[in-house]
């Protein structure tokens, strides 16, 4: 379960990495994502397709989308494995 973890949480720094180009990549859990509309419905449907977890219309908000660690908790919060 730890690798699956593990699996899922580097395929989510990848495709945010790669949805925010050109910044730089994230270094730290708590760095602010500043994620644009279209990148965020884009991260929505990854989570979804990606790893499985259905994200509530009540869920979109800044807060849990804000940098990785919001989004980590977010979904382990939901029983999500990553």
């Amino acid at each position: 379960m730890v690798n699956e973890m593990a699996a899922i949480s580097d395929k989510l720094l990848a495709f945010l990495n790669e949805a925010r180009q050109p910044l730089p990549p994230i270094n730290d859990a708590d760095e602010p994502l500043r994620l644009d509309s279209l990148a965020l419905m884009r991260l929505v449907s990854f989570l979804e397709s990606e790893v499985g977890y259905t994200v509530e219309d009540e869920e979109l908000t800044l807060q849990n989308f804000e940098s990785l660690r919001s989004i980590s908790n977010l979904l382990q919060g939901q029983g999500a494995k990553l």
